[in-house]
C-alpha cells in the first residue's frame, strides 16, 4: 500500500511539473510578444539579461522540455547579434575604440554556436539539414556571418559553407525568422560585388522583401551594400519613411533596423570609402 501510495505520489508530481511547464511555456511565449511589439530598444535592451538568466533556470528546472532550453538558445543569440553586435558596428563605425566589444562579443557567439550545434545529432551535415533543423542551422551561419564581419581574413575560407548553409536554409523554411537566410544570402553577394564586381545581390534582396514586407532590415542592408552615395542615401532615406506602426508586431526589429539606417546614412563616407 505505502509503495501504491509512492507511485501515485510521483505521477501526481510529474503530472504537476508538466502543468507547471505548460503555463510557463504559455506566459513565456506571450512574454516574447510583447517584447516584439516594444518600441522602445533601450527597454527591451535593458530587460534581455534578466530575461536570459530566466530562461536558463526554467531550462534547468525542466529537463525534459526541450522548449526551455531552445528558447534560452534563440534569447542569447539574439542578444550577441542584435544588441552587442549592434554595438561593435556602430563603435567601428564611428571611430570609437571598438576591440572591447569585440573581446566580448566572441564568447558570446561561440556559446550561441556551441547551444545550437547541440540542437543538431552528431554528423550532421549542410546536405541533410531537416525543416525542423533550420533554426539551429540559421543560428550557425548567422554567427559565421558576424565572425566575418568582425574579423574578414580570420573567417574568410569560411564564406562557401555559411553560403551553403544559408541556401539550404532558404530552401526548406523559404522567409523563416524574417527571411534571415535570403538576407544574409543578398548581404554576402552584394559585399562580394563591392570588392570584386559583378551583381549586386538585387535580386536576392528584392527576393527576402517579397518574403517579409515587413522586415525594415532588408531594405537597409539594401541600402547598406549600394556602391554609390545617390543609392545608398535613397534606399536608406526611403527605409526611414517607413510608418513601423503598420506592424506593429514586429515593431522592435524593425527600431533596431531603423537605428542601423541612421547609422549607415552618417558614416556613407566610411561604407563608400570616400
Amino acid at each position: 500500500m505505502i509503495r501504491l501510495a509512492l507511485v501515485l505520489l510521483a505521477g501526481c508530481s510529474s503530472f504537476i511539473d508538466n502543468k507547471a511547464a505548460d503555463s510557463t511555456l504559455k506566459i513565456i511565449a506571450k512574454s516574447s510578444e510583447a517584447a516584439a511589439r516594444e518600441s522602445d530598444i533601450g527597454l527591451a535592451r535593458d530587460a534581455m539579461p534578466g530575461g536570459l538568466f530566466q530562461l536558463e533556470a526554467f531550462a534547468l528546472a525542466y529537463p525534459d522540455h526541450p522548449a526551455f532550453r531552445e528558447m534560452h538558445t534563440d534569447a542569447l543569440c539574439q542578444y550577441a547579434t542584435g544588441f552587442v553586435y549592434d554595438d561593435w558596428e556602430e563603435a567601428s563605425l564611428t571611430g570609437k575604440d571598438a576591440a572591447p566589444l569585440a573581446e566580448r562579443l566572441v564568447p558570446l557567439l561561440e556559446r550561441c554556436a556551441a547551444a545550437n550545434r547541440a540542437r543538431l545529432p552528431a554528423g550532421w551535415t549542410v546536405e541533410a539539414t531537416t525543416r525542423a533543423q533550420v533554426p539551429a542551422v540559421l543560428w550557425l551561419a548567422s554567427v559565421g556571418a558576424v565572425q566575418l564581419a568582425l574579423s574578414p581574413m580570420a573567417h574568410l575560407a569560411e564564406i562557401p559553407a555559411i553560403q551553403a548553409m544559408l541556401g539550404r536554409c532558404a530552401a526548406l523554411a523559404p522567409g523563416f525568422r524574417d527571411a534571415g537566410a535570403e538576407t544574409l544570402i543578398a548581404v554576402l553577394i552584394a559585399s562580394r560585388a563591392q570588392m570584386f564586381g559583378g551583381p549586386d545581390g538585387t535580386a536576392e534582396f528584392a527576393r527576402a522583401r517579397t518574403l517579409a514586407p515587413y522586415a525594415l532590415l532588408v531594405e537597409v542592408m539594401f541600402g547598406r551594400t549600394r556602391r554609390t552615395r545617390p543609392e545608398l542615401e535613397a534606399a536608406l532615406n526611403a527605409a526611414l519613411a517607413v510608418d513601423l506602426a503598420t506592424w506593429p508586431e514586429h515593431r522592435l526589429i524593425n527600431e533596431l533596423a531603423r537605428k542601423k539606417a541612421k547609422r549607415y546614412l552618417a558614416a556613407a563616407a566610411v561604407l563608400l570609402r570616400e
